[in-house]
């Protein structure tokens, strides 16, 4: 594992992500309850039925983040982008530590945090399937989905 490997951690209904940066420690961004495990999926859940909150910018050791799931490194959109420097990521790392930030499941998750890092871009696979899934399990995937689309591109703008 290298300083900027995107990390994803599988956590069965979604993945969580970090940001391997030396010795063992990952940085990521922790939702509300102070857990990673509920990452993606706690905006839908009672304490935070909102789709978005605060989150925590927390360094831990890889092995603590995954707690027994399974993770790999994936940095993929390195063939979209290029990575970032290693002395800039880790510039944003040590400004990053330790402050809270929005969290939203749409439009800056995890995810978004640990892409934005590695490429200075946020994006969400994740969150982005998970729209067309909602938009195609509904049957509403034309002009709607476009309209779904302008509204988290707007959303990523605004952050």
């Amino acid at each position: 594992m290298e300083i900027g490997d995107m990390i994803e951690i599988n956590r069965g209904e979604y993945n969580h992500w970090a940001l391997y940066i030396g010795n063992g420690d990952v940085i990521h961004l922790v939702t509300p309850d102070g857990s990673s495990k509920s990452g993606f999926w706690s905006a839908f859940s009672s304490s935070s039925p909102s789709l978005s909150c605060k989150g925590t910018v927390t360094i831990e050791k890889l092995k603590d983040v995954a707690a027994g799931s399974p993770y790999k490194t994936y940095n993929y959109l390195d063939n979209k982008y290029k990575p970032r420097p290693t002395d800039v990521i880790m510039g944003d790392v040590d400004k990053m530590r330790g402050r809270t930030i929005q969290y939203g499941l749409l439009g800056n998750n995890c995810e978004h945090f640990v892409t934005f890092l590695r490429y200075g871009k946020s994006e969400s696979q994740q969150a982005d399937d998970f729209m067309k899934n909602l938009f195609i399990g509904s049957g509403l995937l034309g002009g709607v989905a476009v309209v779904a689309t302008a509204a988290v591109a707007v959303i990523k703008v605004m952050k």
